[in-house]
């Protein structure tokens, strides 16, 4: 049981140095962080691709897939957060994530040169990639935290960020143009080649041996999490924005291929492409976040990013109609979109390590990822179910619909200001 619970009224001040350096070794930590961004970011343009352009599926399957993925957030987040506790070395954790994602991948490439590439087969991939995801998540807080100073970790997160959008940024353009060239079997090796090397930058992290002497009490501890975020208004509000906007996320993730590779008859190259423009914007959101956040308040700048995401989306909707070729339009949303949402990441991240206790945040972490993150695969369920009965138009709205309603909870909870 959580006995000393600070409430947002009552944040903990954080003072880091602007200079604080970082370990050299922390440099090993970023650049798998970078080479696992890089292959999620190709992984999550592979599976569609090879759904909707070689197997044939529509949005339902899509739905599937993208669901399968983050439901191991929902199902099996906080146990594979306890089992991670238990181990002495989390790096072996990291490590066999990213085996486990690079023996998948190498199946389907074999699947699909042999002519056996199936939906069941794409759907397994889906599971052990999902599965890794959660591992590898979980493992690296506890690995980070054991590297770098408590005074560091604000620059360290800070640098975690910028190599993940950089590295999405770059598989972006990677993958489009080996699809130019290549086609899907390019694809599918770099993806692979990607993984292969997270594994190999691994080698460089030091072995920090993490305590594993957890009595009873502490064991149900970690089902407190939830409790606790309920008990802040603060955090709640923004573990429910935040879960509203990764609903658009997904539904956005499950209807865009098939209303821009079917309906819209876009080629797959370009569609890669718009992930290029997605990840400068995010890119963008994330660097101006920090400034826009200490100028206008947190609050009114999560507010702001909500309302402004619903025109955002509505440019998808009405790329047809609009003056000028769609993809102009359709590139605007994608940038557009991912800018708010990266304002909307980053603006607030800093409330929960302020107000939760050392010695409890990891579980309430965990208990704030899965209710953020495990309202995804609901959402991709739900949307391919809605766009196989009324077509993608409809789940479009309702994306655009969702991302407006993000800024309820935030308006509505004033102790948000005490993090100005």
């Amino acid at each position: 049981m959580l006995s000393c619970i600070m409430t947002s009224s009552e944040p903990l001040p954080l003072r880091i140095p602007a200079q604080e350096k970082l370990p050299k070794s922390f440099r090993f930590i970023l650049a798998t962080t970078a080479a696992e961004g890089f292959g999620d970011a190709l992984a999550r343009t592979l599976m569609p691709l090879l759904a909707v352009t070689v197997l044939g599926y529509g949005t339902g399957f899509v739905g599937v897939i993208n669901s399968i993925g983050l439901g191991a957030f929902l199902l099996l987040g906080m146990p594979i957060g306890m089992l991670i506790d238990r181990l002495r070395d989390r790096r072996r954790a990291m490590g066999a994530a990213s085996l486990a994602r690079f023996l998948a991948l190498g199946g389907l490439t074999v699947a699909f040169f042999a002519g056996w590439l199936s939906g069941p087969i794409v759907v397994g991939v889906a599971v052990v990639i999902g599965l890794a995801d959660v591992v590898f998540t979980t493992a690296q807080g506890p690995v980070i935290q054991g590297l770098v100073p408590g005074r560091g970790l604000k620059l360290a997160y800070s640098q975690l960020t910028i190599a993940n959008q950089s590295a999405g940024t770059t598989a972006a353009a990677a993958g489009s143009a080996m699809l130019g060239l290549l086609g899907l079997p390019g694809l599918l090796c770099l993806t692979i080649c990607s993984y292969a090397g997270s594994c190999l930058l691994q080698r460089g992290i030091p072995q920090k041996l993490g305590s594993v002497n957890l009595g009873r009490r502490e064991r149900r501890g970690l089902f407190d999490g939830f409790r606790t975020l309920r008990q802040s208004p603060a955090i709640w509000s923004l573990t429910i924005s935040s879960a509203l906007i990764n609903a658009g996320v997904m539904l956005g993730n499950t209807v865009l291929p098939v209303f821009l590779l079917r309906d819209l008859g876009l080629a797959p190259a370009l569609f890669a492409s718009l992930g290029i423009v997605s990840a400068i914007g995010a890119i963008l959101g994330a660097a101006l976040a920090p400034r826009l956040s200490a100028k206008f308040g947190i609050r009114t700048l999560r507010t702001a990013a909500a309302l402004l995401s619903m025109p955002a989306v509505a440019m998808a909707i009405a790329c047809q109609q609009l003056p000028g070729h769609e993809l102009i339009w359709l590139a605007a949303q994608s940038m557009c979109w991912s800018f708010l949402v990266a304002i909307a990441s980053v603006a607030g991240a800093e409330v929960l390590p302020r107000t939760i206790p050392a010695e409890t945040l990891a579980s309430v972490g965990s208990a704030q990822r899965t209710i953020t993150l495990g309202v995804m695969p609901v959402a991709a369920l739900l949307g391919g179910s809605i766009a196989v009965i009324a077509g993608p138009v409809l789940l479009l709205w309702i994306w655009a619909f969702l991302a407006g309603c993000a800024a309820l909870p935030v308006i509505r909870t004033a102790e948000i200001d005490a993090y100005r």
